[in-house]
């Protein structure tokens, strides 16, 4: 074989592999063959004003998801959005996304904002409308209302980021007497946090 072929084998085997390397799983279906056949499949008019629901009063929280299961536009092209409002001190808790990463926008009001990264560093920063803000996919993060009432907009990239709730998925489905020894707390105290979270 001539140093020329083996050249050409060469270039083959890397166009190949750096095929299999840049393919993005998140996609899941080609575009041409999910059944979307007019652009009033490919829109949502979710986050007009009057399609809003009102604002939450303080320390509430609205969402309006826009993932395949609300906006079956999305479907198959590994992206999503979400509109939400706080109220004055409103708290998105401390959850991850395992599917996704998140890079979220301020519209109005002043949010306090950050996430923790798997050596326990905190990242955070206080946001102002205009700014951005990103979380890293599976780590945990949290939005919190500064001082007034807040709406801010996140874009996900994948039709179904998923969501885990951190203190609600450990209380909800943990027993009790692991949550005692994990938290060094006594029974009453786990009871009355169940309690607190989940009425």
């Amino acid at each position: 074989m001539t140093n020329l072929h083996q050249f050409a084998l060469l270039a083959l085997a890397l166009l190949v592999v750096q095929g299999v390397v840049a393919y993005d799983q998140t996609i899941t279906t080609d575009f041409g063959l999910m059944g979307v056949l007019t652009g009033e499949n490919c829109t949502s008019r979710a986050f007009k004003s009057k399609m809003l629901p009102p604002s939450p009063p303080a320390g509430g929280l609205v969402l309006v998801p826009q993932f395949a299961g609300q906006f079956p536009g999305v479907t198959g092209l590994g992206i999503s959005s979400l509109y939400f409002k706080l109220g004055t001190g409103g708290l998105v808790p401390p959850h991850f996304h395992a599917r996704s990463s998140e890079i979220f926008f301020v519209l109005s009001g002043i949010f306090h904002v950050g996430f923790v990264d798997s050596a326990n560093k905190l990242y955070s920063a206080t946001l102002k409308p205009g700014d951005q803000f990103v979380f890293p996919q599976g780590l945990i993060h949290y939005q919190m209302a500064a001082g007034s009432s807040g709406t801010g907009y996140s874009a996900f990239n994948s039709e179904n980021p998923g969501v885990t709730l951190i203190a609600t998925n450990v209380f909800s489905s943990t027993p009790d007497e692991v949550l005692q020894g994990a938290f060094k707390v006594d029974v009453t105290t786990v009871k009355n946090i169940k309690k607190a979270l989940m009425g």
